[in-house]
């Protein structure tokens, strides 16, 4: 009896497995005919262009080199935003609250210039956590109070910590020595993450993979992770499991939050050893396609943060070798997204017609985070 109880949990894993696969291979072929499409327009040969952006990004040394340190803040913000998706908590504000954690860790690094490295570096590191986790905790505060869209608030939120972050390192910490250079001065060299060899790969990597490696544990073998799923799935439900809904929801945000903190200040530690306008390069944002592309899946997520890092990073040999400007390389990205959001949306039609023939296989997760999530019931959160 206990086989034949298992036996069905398994099958709908494999048909689900099964589907994301068929759909992530179609999502990609497309994705590959609309950037092709644009580099023939622009008279190149579309499939030179994309052995160039690989080898631009895995074929070197120094191309591995850039693609590892930039999906370095990758793996931190969409570990966070997997926590925070699966609650079906918006949480767009990730960008904000990593220009909060670069502020944060650059602060007490200037501060304390004399201190102690073994000191000062965690403090460093837990003081962005603590920062970021608070700045997140606003959207979700205001959602478990007063209902307020998450979406909007925290997408907000990312601007008031773009204009903190210019203001301080373009005059209060701006550097008196930097000639001009919109930027505070370098940290001391005890301040900084350990790096490897000569490379840009410094310890915000071990950070990240232990990360992701603690969000697959949590959503995926603990009673926290269960709540979390309950509640993305429906809110109601999870209430009437004796679930502590608003709980549950400034946790995510309070971990998502915190991981974009540590994201920025491992920018700042490890990479840029100083604050910066503009330091987050909008990784905040791309996080939230990673994530998707990995279909809120922690394996998945990895593995996209190295593949849209070495797009981002092989974009460039676009320009340097057929003149085209490096941002086309973005064009495959967002017709990624824009792929897996219509999948997802055709997916769940079919599911909703299948319903009624009891066919059909439904989805324990989004594959995007942008198609309206299901009506709240209730008031609050």
């Amino acid at each position: 009896m206990k086989n034949r109880e298992v036996a069905p949990s398994r099958l709908h894993s494999s048909l689900f497995i099964l589907h994301s696969s068929f759909v992530w291979f179609g999502v990609l072929v497309g994705a590959l005919v609309v950037f092709g499409a644009f580099v023939v327009s622009l008279g190149q040969d579309p499939l030179a262009a994309m052995l160039a952006i690989a080898g631009g990004a895995f074929g070197t040394a120094q191309g591995l080199n850039r693609t590892i340190a930039r999906a370095t803040p990758l793996l931190l913000l969409s570990a966070g935003l997997l926590v925070a998706f699966r609650a079906r908590f918006w949480n767009i504000g990730l960008n904000g609250a990593m220009f909060m954690g670069a502020v944060t860790a650059s602060g007490i690094g200037l501060y304390h210039p004399d201190g102690p490295g073994w000191l000062i570096l965690p403090l460093m590191l837990v003081g962005a956590v603590l920062v970021g986790a608070l700045w997140a905790l606003v959207p979700g505060v205001l959602r478990v109070a007063f209902g307020a869209p998450e979406i909007i608030v925290s997408l907000m939120l990312n601007y008031v910590a773009a204009r903190i972050t210019d203001f301080l390192s373009i005059s209060y910490w701006k550097d008196p020595g930097g000639r001009g250079f919109p930027g505070t001065a370098l940290l001391a060299q005890d301040f900084w993450l350990p790096r490897l060899g000569e490379t840009n790969v410094h310890l915000g990597l071990l950070f990240g993979s232990l990360a992701m490696l603690g969000v697959a544990v949590l959503l995926g073998r603990t009673v926290w992770g269960l709540e979390i799923s309950f509640v993305g799935q429906s809110l109601g439900t999870a209430r009437h499991l004796g679930v502590n809904v608003s709980r549950t929801i400034l946790m995510v945000a309070a971990i998502s939050g915190g991981l974009a903190g540590l994201a920025g200040a491992s920018e700042v530690a490890g990479l840029n050893h100083r604050l910066e306008s503009g330091i987050t390069q909008d990784l905040g944002y791309t996080a939230i396609l990673v994530a998707s592309l990995g279909l809120l899946r922690p394996a998945g997520a990895a593995l996209c943060s190295f593949l849209v890092a070495g797009l981002l990073v092989g974009g460039d040999q676009l320009q340097i070798r057929f003149g085209l400007p490096s941002a086309l390389s973005g064009v495959m990205l967002w017709a990624l997204l824009y792929g897996l959001i219509n999948a997802q949306a055709l997916s769940r039609g079919q599911g909703a017609r299948g319903r009624g023939k009891g066919s059909s296989v439904e989805h324990p997760l989004p594959l995007s985070p942008f198609p309206l999530p299901p009506p709240r019931s209730g008031h609050g959160p």
